[in-house]
């Protein structure tokens, strides 16, 4: 996850708002069912139609069109709007901080149609040094929404995070993030792919994504589920804390990770928490039937001394640590699990059906859950 730990703080200041969470769920339609609506679609085949055309049409089409670079495509959408995403949509190159598209709205939904594809042009960025290289734009995609859905998104060579998420009863589905043009030589450093922060009810589900940081990361949240998610190259299925020294912003609660796969990744699954940050709690958090392949350094990684090695602190206690079914390979000098818990910060660990192969190493652990010899 991070030597790009400047860039993670900067990712909680820029998208701070404050958020009324609800308990409602956001069922999405499908494109065709989305296309058939309404007749009356307003159509922006340029950068220059975009503004008037959101602030006139509720159903809106955007297509084929290069946003000028240093400019932010800005989708602030109505109340109750669809937004579809045809063609191809792509940014000028220019040395800024972003973000390239920024999404907000209540009660919307965005639909890519078919053969659609947002591309970041990444590769003319990537330098194999992240946030510490060249000036990137930080985010492709900053969302910012209250009750939606996004569905079908295709996105290729983010030049960093891809889509960070701030909102409540949101359901993300059918995405596919693409950064294998970044693979050869290791350039597409701090690409992270989906990341919320400060959200309430959020689902995200069947989707592929190759990159190379975090393939998800939680941070400040509550009540999410990833399902069916496959990711190849990552840095893992993450939670992060201890990046606030505000106490209510380190918590993360009830977060579900199930029936999902991850390779040729630095991590499998891990949990990270700082102890230069303030006081919170990780509770109620589930893996379960996660598949690991090829992991190069560690399998299942909670870890509680984040940039701190060796000296792990008690600031954010984890309680109610579920894992089920998790089972994969590592490279023969990868550990297969690694637990560095503070003094008396990790309780109510119960683990069930763990089994990780092809280390050579032992695990390294200072805690040891319930159902699990470590």
């Amino acid at each position: 996850m991070i030597p790009h730990m400047h860039f993670l703080l900067g990712f909680l200041i820029v998208i701070v708002v404050d958020i009324a969470a609800t308990t409602t769920s956001y069922e999405s339609v499908d494109y065709q069912k989305a296309k058939n609506l309404t007749a009356d679609y307003c159509y922006a085949r340029s950068y220059a139609e975009v503004p008037d055309i959101i602030k006139k049409c509720k159903y809106i089409v955007i297509v084929n069109f290069e946003v000028p670079a240093g400019n932010t495509l800005q989708l602030h959408l109505q109340k109750n709007s669809v937004l579809l995403i045809e063609g191809t949509i792509t940014f000028g190159v220019a040395n800024w901080d972003g973000p390239l598209m920024d999404i907000a709205g209540e009660n919307i939904q965005v639909i890519g149609g078919t053969n659609h594809l947002i591309h970041g042009k990444g590769e003319k960025y990537w330098d194999g040094h992240g946030g510490g290289g060249v000036k990137k734009p930080k985010r492709l995609m900053s969302i910012n929404v209250h009750r939606g859905s996004f569905t079908n998104i295709n996105i290729k060579n983010c030049p960093m995070f891809c889509v960070s998420i701030i909102g409540n009863d949101l359901t993300f589905s059918g995405f596919n993030i693409d950064l294998q043009d970044g693979f050869k030589g290791g350039l597409a450093v701090n690409t992270d792919a989906m990341g919320f922060v400060y959200s309430d009810n959020i689902l995200i589900k069947d989707s592929k994504i190759w990159n190379q940081d975090d393939c998800i990361n939680v941070m400040a949240s509550k009540n999410a589920v990833i399902r069916n998610v496959h990711c190849w190259g990552s840095h893992g299925l993450s939670l992060s804390s201890g990046l606030s020294k505000t106490d209510e912003n380190n918590d993360i609660h009830n977060i579900t990770y199930e029936d999902c796969s991850i390779g040729g990744s630095l991590n499998g699954i891990h949990i990270l928490t700082m102890p230069s940050g303030g006081k919170g709690k990780i509770s109620q958090i589930t893996y379960r039937n996660i598949e690991i392949k090829e992991v190069t350094m560690r399998g299942i990684e909670f870890r509680q001394d984040y940039l701190d090695d060796g000296h792990p602190s008690n600031n954010i206690k984890i309680d109610g640590l579920t894992l089920e079914n998790i089972h994969g390979t590592v490279t023969s000098g990868a550990v297969g699990v690694y637990i560095q818990c503070g003094s008396g910060s990790c309780t109510n660990w119960n683990w069930s059906g763990v089994k990780m192969t092809g280390s050579k190493k032992k695990d390294v652990c200072n805690f040891h859950p319930e159902g699990y010899s470590c």
